[in-house]
């Protein structure tokens, strides 16, 4: 697992083996990630899924 600078992971989170987490991305509380998350976007559910995107201004 590769976690990069300023992300956001909730309580209760589950990551994969191999996943990477891109800068600036947010993780949901008890979200499961089974694949890479893109920089500077919010995922969450089971399995995470993109819920918005975030510019690089509001992180």
């Amino acid at each position: 697992v590769t976690i990069d600078e300023n992300v956001w992971i909730g309580f209760g989170v589950t990551i994969l083996k191999g996943v990477t987490i891109g800068k600036g991305a947010v993780v949901g509380a008890a979200s499961v990630v089974t694949k890479d998350v893109e920089p500077f976007t919010v995922v969450a559910g089971v399995p995470a899924k993109k819920v918005r995107d975030l510019s690089e201004s509001t992180t």
